[in-house]
């Protein structure tokens, strides 16, 4: 029977919880680890820059905003009007 070699250690993949009981699974992922110094997040750091807002983009997706808004009411009462009229019409000629 053929057997195949298994693939490489660092190739495979293993739930961290077989870190836990496997020594050398354990060592390969502190290896793996970024090194963090006690204390680090107390340094400054610099700011990164900011972009600046561009005021056409803010301007123009307010417009879209604002057409589609009157849009969708339109539309919206259009329906309401069309659905009492129906309502209006089977009634008178039912009655």
């Amino acid at each position: 029977m053929l057997e195949l070699a298994p693939p490489p250690l660092e190739t495979e993949v293993f739930s961290p919880e077989l870190a836990l009981v496997d020594d050398e699974l354990r060592v390969l992922a502190l290896a793996e680890l970024p090194s963090v110094e006690p204390f680090e997040f107390l340094q400054l750091r610099d700011l990164p820059t900011q972009a600046e807002p561009r005021a056409a983009g803010r301007v123009t997706a307010g417009l879209v905003y604002l057409v589609v808004a009157i849009l969708r009411t339109c539309v919206f009462n259009a329906f309401v009007f069309a659905s009492v009229a129906l309502v209006v019409l089977g009634l008178s000629l039912l009655g």
